[in-house]
């Protein structure tokens, strides 16, 4: 409060201590003086102690408290000074006696304070529309909790537990009064019919029961209490797949559009069930994923973050963060379960400051587990699908390896591979080799695995246990129940079956349509030129009954001895040695031998190659995938090298190993990193390490790690801890361990809402207020204009005042008290008026919105807008008179009661000097400014321009005015020249070339310089006309043939306005400032008007429609629309589908890093033209179409939209805060795991407009896919010409809907767009006009008293022989010179601006120059007409004048 009260006091001190410094003689009393000097401070004080305790706004108090400081000081005169208070009778007397010059006056006046209200009551509107919508969603609710993966959208689940003793926490330390958890997402609801709604919000909260929908969603989907109710919605797997589910549901009532009926919106369509309800369809038994809670009242959301993130931090603890321990005597181990499993790099520097005093005597290792997807060396070797391997067979295109449960094929023995796994957990019974695929037999049914991992599987039967591996029509043998295995092969078109059980072993053949059992036993097939039977004990039996020797076999016909495999044909073959690795199980021989192993299988080619599972089963552990491990200290090997496992020893030591770790592969980035073997891992003398013999497959330095890992700097995946004191780190655990650690967020959810409203209520609030500023500059000089014409109508009773005694302060007050009285008055009415004029702009945005289908702006005003408007209208009115009454002030005596003309003192005026002064100090100060902004700032450019000009306005009249008079120098009509000496200067000054300017550093002149340039050539023209103009259209007109017809009248026309420059200076002013503001806003709308016509062809290509969605209801459909299971739309209509994907990333250009959109194209959608590129790098292509085909070679080549490219003039910056020019290589880095990213380099920039209808950084759809996630949420549609986009648009609505499905004609969205933008620009349009109007109203004043006053000269023109029509075209030229001229030296520098904006903002982007013509022509020619209209009844009335009454009249 001292801060403020010390404010009071500087601010109203000038005021009153004027009026107890000038009133000192004046009073009786010394106190008296004082009372002058403290009484306004005291007033405005309690003023200020009022407002804000009533949380009034900054600018109401202030604005009020300065008012009631001048109306204090105002009052408190007459009460003190019998001089003062005759002064107070007079002027209340002047405003009583003269009625109709107060009520002009006050027209003039409430200008500025009904601009300001309205402006504000604008702000008021929105904000209160905003507002009801936010207090509608949010309701009690104040605060959200919930966690957020910000590459999915989804919330991730939380226990329900915990947010239970969340909010029990912060009900017992009184900080919320109410709270509540649940589960928000998104669903799609559907009726039984098609009818659907394709996203709708799903809430539910517990305590909630039953199933409801809101009014919106029941009137949409015509549904009602009983009604049946398809719903569907999208969520994450276990193993992050992204699963759609749905479920019918019955209603059991429908909630009106208040309380938790607007959740979601007033006007948006909600669901609600039961917490238990929506846990058990999604899953999510003891989950929720959102908390809401409301604050105790009186506090703030906001402030109360800090308070709650403690509260919280006491509750979770380190289980509750993702933390597990797992302790083993005096080892413990910690990791993380959130994510990706890791302990973050702000984790492990916590830990290394701790450490020291956690560990004590003990030891730590930092651990990195390194999924891998491949190890290569010579061939790839990770492409088992289990480490048992059961059968090997050998095709011409590679080699299948099959085991228990899963099958695998490698290309050309050592190249990529695939594989397939028996669901649930099935086993295998047999397989069959066929031409290009192998058919597999398992517990769950008879599938064929192709050879080529791009075709789809078959699915022969499905459901059901197949023991043979067959497609064959015939029945099974008679068979006893419980067989060990079956094995079947086809020779010649024949069957035959090997079936294993509990009481032997038999052999079958179909033949004849019967299956007749032979005499060979056994449990495998083989055919070598004959067909034979084998097994492990028995060795091989041909049909003709040749017998192998007693020598282990294998399947496909093979026998082992002493290290040496053997084919049987009837006869025993070498084939080769086999290395003593192999476990004599499985082998098959092409050549090579491939053998079994404990550890996988082996490929011996001359040289052993080892063939590893993807995957190994680590008993309780499960199934994961082959590991590498970094550590830190002594076990960890040198950066490039490899500690290998003895399952990788027989790897060649000497060359090089490739290996690809899993996450970056499965992130798209599929480059090996290489490393060098440096040794086993038997070298390593630690305890345990022969257990991991069987996990891990090798040790690298941890730097390597993070690179195969994709992990963040610093990241790790377990902390191992040794011989520490094991309870005092799990305390530390606890301490770290909170809300920043669960990453959960805490968001003043209805307080920001009601922030972002406020703020962008204040933007429309400030976009009112900068035009109508240009019509608050109009009505302050209508109101010059208005005291200037009372003063010189008032001279006469002026000076009888002051020849009976009063001073020239007294005449000040005078002025200023009836000022105060009439601006009182004004302010209040104009405030009144601001409410209608706001009114009426409420109305118009209702119109504009309601087209578009959306609510309007309901009107609401607040009394702060009020006071706001009518305190500032009110300074502004008193800060104006002020000014003017020390110019009235200036009377002389004996001139005014003779009735002379005021005449011009010799010398040179003070007021003139201290003006010049003034003004060339501001323009040294504007200069000297220039040095205080950043070299490439464009307000140099505007700081220049105001510096030059003002000193050229505080120069130029030494030199035409000051120095002749010094010199002696007779120069007639001195003043005139001065002033159209100023305006040529300023006008020539601003044709200068901006490359005059030394502030130039290669950035372009922004709108505020263009405004300030364009203001100062508004002025600088006024001057032009005012001073040159009309000697010049007499001289015109004497010379011409006009000078018989016109020239008496004209030049008597003219010379009234010659006579008063400065009123004829600021009516032209008044129309001049009007005209140009307004046409320059028709200018920009008619330029991008043209620049947008090409919006629809930008945003759309060759499309037409636009099916759309988002990340939490992905679209699932294909790029071949007969997949779209359509039924009302004929997919023969479609002739073309382009799929877009969407992911969000981090861009990083090595200065910077934003977050943005990510968007990944098909075939389909480049093959069909794709959307205009602006510009492209030509190596991509000498066309478009080539360059967007490049993208699916050149993987690491990027587009981006045109924010990246268009420039800001204020800041030198693009659009978006990064500059990225074709050429530039920029990093994506995913938002959810920073340790994937790619490095890419913009190679095109996509057309203009894509920053508002296609944003994002555009590439190949399927890394988008692959690497970043990204999900389908646009498909973009284009049809033939045998249907129109509505047709088609509505039959794929009808159809798509119920799928979660936005269809959308993309030129109707976009002509939408612009349209509301055009109906937005012709309301500030029509708001700027309303200074025409002023300007219209000011000249119908000035002319209807200047008839008043010249009636006795129009007697005399009259009596000299005018005629009424001489008369009357007298008047009307002189009206049509004052206000014509002032609209087209407005509508002359409009255009002027208006082509220096095409030239820096427009040309450059290729648009054409569009002049606006007829709002010029319009604007001109219509306020001429309004001017006549305005000016017609006191034209006539001088007509009526005659020679007797106006020579017979005193005044």
């Amino acid at each position: 409060m001292l801060f403020e009260t010390l404010v009071i006091v500087v601010l109203i001190t000038p005021i009153s201590a004027t009026s107890a410094w000038v009133l000192r003689n004046d009073v009786q009393k010394f106190w008296q003086t004082i009372l002058l000097y403290i009484g306004p401070i005291i007033d405005a004080w309690f003023v200020w102690l009022l407002l804000d305790w009533l949380e009034m706004g900054f600018f109401s108090i202030w604005g009020c408290t300065i008012s009631a400081g001048i109306i204090s000081s105002m009052l408190l005169q007459p009460m003190f000074s019998p001089r003062r208070l005759a002064v107070f009778r007079l002027s209340w007397q002047q405003v009583r006696r003269r009625p109709r010059q107060a009520a002009l006056m006050m027209a003039g006046l409430l200008v500025a304070s009904s601009i300001i209200t309205s402006s504000l009551v604008v702000g008021d509107s929105l904000d209160s529309t905003l507002s009801k919508e936010v207090e509608a969603v949010y309701g009690d609710t104040d605060l959200l909790i919930f966690q957020k993966d910000r590459r999915t959208g989804f919330s991730f689940d939380l226990d329900s537990n915990l947010t239970n003793a969340f909010g029990q926490e912060l009900m017992d330390a009184r900080i919320a009064d109410e709270w509540s958890h649940g589960i928000d997402t998104t669903a799609t609801l559907s009726r039984s019919d098609g009818l659907a709604l394709p996203s709708a919000a799903w809430y539910a909260y517990e305590g909630w029961q039953g199933v409801a929908i809101n009014q919106v969603a029941a009137d949409e989907l015509k549904m009602s209490k009983g009604d049946v109710l398809e719903i569907s919605w999208f969520s994450y797997s276990d193993d992050g797949e992204l699963v759609r589910s749905s479920e019918n549901l019955t209603i059991s009532s429908v909630i009106s559009m208040d309380g938790r009926g607007s959740m979601s919106g007033t006007k948006s369509p909600a669901l609600f069930t039961s917490l238990e309800l929506s846990q058990q369809l999604q899953s999510k038994q003891w989950k929720v994923n959102m908390m809401r809670v409301s604050l105790v009242d009186g506090k703030s959301a906001s402030a109360s973050k800090g308070e709650i993130e403690s509260a919280l931090d006491e509750i979770i603890d380190y289980e509750s963060a993702g933390f597990e321990i797992n302790t083993d005597q005096d080892s413990m181990s910690i990791s993380n379960s959130n994510g990706l499993g890791r302990l973050d790099s702000s984790f492990m520097e916590s830990w290394n400051e701790n450490k020291t005093s956690l560990l004590g005597e003990g030891t730590s290792m930092e651990v990195l587990q390194i999924p891998l997807v491949q190890i290569e060396q010579g061939a790839k070797v990770m492409s088992l699908p289990d480490d048992r391997i059961e059968e090997v067979l050998i095709t011409e295109e590679g080699d299948w390896y099959v085991s228990g449960g899963a099958v695998s094929f490698q290309k050309e023995r050592g190249g990529s591979s695939h594989g397939w796994e028996v669901p649930n957990g099935g086993l295998i019974r047999d397989v069959t080799l066929l031409s290009d695929s192998l058919l597999v037999a398992h517990s769950d049914g008879l599938v064929e695995v192709p050879d080529d991992r791009d075709e789809d599987l078959t699915h022969h039967i499905e459901g059901k246990e197949v023991m043979v591996a067959a497609l064959f029509e015939q029945e099974l043998p008679e068979l006893p129940s419980t067989i060990f295995s079956m094995d079947y092969l086809q020779v010649s078109g024949e069957d035959w079956l090997a079936v294993s059980h509990i009481t032997g072993k038999e052999v079958y053949h179909y033949s004849n349509s019967e299956w007749i059992e032979t005499e060979l036993t056994g449990e495998w097939l083989h055919y070598d030129g004959e067909v034979m039977a084998g097994s492990p004990t028995t060795g091989w039996t041909t049909i003709s009954g040749t017998q192998s020797p007693n020598w282990p076999a294998v399947k496909g016909g093979l026998l082992i001895d002493n290290n040496s495999i053997y084919s049987f044909d009837g006869d025993e073959n070498y084939l080769a040695d086999f290395d003593p690795v192999c476990d004599e199980r499985v082998f098959s021989y092409d050549g090579e031998v491939i053998c079994s192993t404990a550890f996988g299988a082996v490929v011996d080619s001359g040289e052993l190659s080892p063939r590893l599972p993807l995957t190994v089963d680590i008993g309780g552990f499960g199934v994961m995938p082959q590991l590498l491990l970094a550590t830190d200290g002594p076990l960890s090997p040198a950066e490039g090298d490899v500690l290998i496992s003895s399952r990788l020893s027989l790897l060649n030591s000497s060359e090089n190993v490739l290996f690809n770790g899993l996450i970056p592969w499965a992130y798209g980035d599929i480059s090996p990193t290489t490393l060098e073997i440096e040794g086993n891992m038997s070298s390593i003398n630690a305890p345990g390490f022969d257990e991991l013999e069987s996990i891990i497959i090798g040790f690298v330095n941890l730097s390597d790690g993070e690179i195969l890992a994709a992990s963040d700097e610093g990241e790790r995946s377990i902390l191992v801890v040794n011989g520490a004191n094991q309870s005092g780190i799990e305390i530390w655990l606890d301490s770290i361990s909170g809300v920043e650690s669960m990453n959960l967020k805490i968001v003043a959810a209805k307080e920001e809402a009601l922030q972002t409203a406020e703020e962008g209520a204040g933007a429309l609030s400030a976009m009112f207020l900068v035009f109508g500023a240009f019509t608050i500059g109009a009505g302050i000089l209508l109101v010059l204009t208005i005291v200037m014409m009372l003063a010189e109508s008032r001279r006469a009773d002026e000076a009888i005042m002051r020849a009976i005694g009063l001073k020239r302060s007294d005449m000040r007050s005078l002025a200023l008290m009836e000022g105060m009285m009439t601006s009182f008055a004004a302010s209040v009415l104009g405030g009144i008026f601001g409410l209608f004029l706001a009114w009426l702009v409420s109305l118009a945005f209702s119109s504009v919105f309601a087209s578009a289908g959306a609510d309007g702006i309901a009107y609401s005003f607040s009394i702060e807008s009020m006071l706001v408007g009518m305190s500032s209208g009110f300074i502004i009115a008193m800060v104006t008179l002020w000014g003017t009454a020390f110019w009235t002030s200036k009377l002389n005596i004996v001139q005014a009661l003779r009735g002379l003309s005021p005449m011009r003192k010799r010398g040179i005026p003070w007021w003139l000097i201290l003006l010049l002064i003034v003004f060339v100090g501001t323009g040294l100060l504007a200069g000297l400014s220039i040095f205080t902004f950043d070299s490439s700032s464009p307000l140099r450019f505007a700081l220049w321009h105001v510096m030059a000009s003002c000193i050229i306005i505080g120069l130029i009249p030494v030199f035409t005015f000051i120095l002749p008079h010094i010199r002696g120098w007779s120069i007639r009509n001195s003043g005139r020249n001065t002033m159209a000496a100023i305006g040529i200067s300023l006008a020539l000054w601003a044709l200068s070339p901006d490359s005059w300017a030394p502030v130039d550093s290669g950035v372009k002149p922004d709108e505020i310089t263009f405004a300030v340039m364009g203001i100062i050539q508004v002025f600088a023209g006024v001057l032009i006309l005012t001073g040159v103009a009309p000697r010049l259209a007499s001289w015109v007109i004497s010379k011409s043939f006009l000078a018989k017809r016109i020239g008496p009248v004209a030049k008597v026309s003219l010379a009234h306005p010659a006579a008063a420059p400065l009123r004829t200076a600021v009516i032209m002013g008044m129309f001049s400032l009007t005209v140009f503001s307004v046409i320059v806003l028709a200018g920009y709308s008619v330029q991008f008007e043209e620049h947008s016509s090409g919006y629809v062809e930008d945003a759309s290509g060759e499309f037409e429609i636009l099916l759309s969605s988002s990340r939490q209801v992905p679209l699932e459909l294909s790029s071949d629309p007969n997949e779209w299971n359509l039924e009302t739309t004929d997919p023969g209509d479609i002739d073309a589908v382009g799929i877009v994907n969407r992911a969000v990333v981090w861009i990083d250009d090595d200065e910077d890093r934003i977050g943005y959109i990510l968007r990944g194209v098909d075939s389909g959608f480049i093959e069909h033209g794709a959307i205009p590129l602006e510009d492209w790098d030509r190596a991509l292509g000498e066309t478009q179409q080539e360059a967007w085909e490049s993208l699916k070679i050149n993987e690491n080549v990027v587009f981006v939209d045109s924010s990246f490219a268009l420039i800001d003039p204020n800041t030198g910056e693009s659009i978006s805060g990064m500059n990225l020019p074709i050429g530039k290589s920029i990093l994506l880095i995913d938002i959810s795991n920073p340790g994937n990213s790619r490095e890419v380099v913009v190679g095109g920039i996509l057309s203009q407009s894509s920053q508002l209808f296609s944003q994002g950084i555009w590439m190949d759809g399927e890394i988008v896919d692959e690497q970043y996630g990204g999900v389908v949420t646009r498909i973009y549609v284009s049809h033939g010409s045998d249907i129109s986009s509505a047709e088609l648009e509505k039959s794929l609505s009808s159809d798509l809907a119920p799928d979660g499905v936005y269809t959308s004609i993309i030129e109707d969205e976009i002509l939408l767009i612009l349209g509301l933008i055009f109906a937005i620009l012709t309301i500030f349009q029509a708001y700027l006009a309303l200074g025409l109007v002023v300007g219209i109203a000011g000249i119908g004043v000035v002319t209807y008293r200047s008839v008043s006053e010249r009636s006795g000269q129009i007697g005399m023109l009259r009596a000299l022989g005018f005629r009424k029509k001489m008369v009357m075209s007298g008047m009307i030229i002189e009206v049509s010179w004052t206000s014509l001229l002032g609209m087209i030296n407005g509508a002359i520098v409009a255009i002027a601006f208006h082509y220096a904006l095409y030239q820096t903002f427009w040309e450059e982007q290729g648009a054409e120059l569009i002049l606006p013509w007829f709002e010029v022509i319009s604007m001109v020619l219509g306020g001429w007409i309004l001017v006549l209209f305005a000016t017609w009844i006191p034209v006539s009335r001088a007509t009526k004048v005659t020679p007797s009454q106006a020579l017979s009249s005193i005044d």
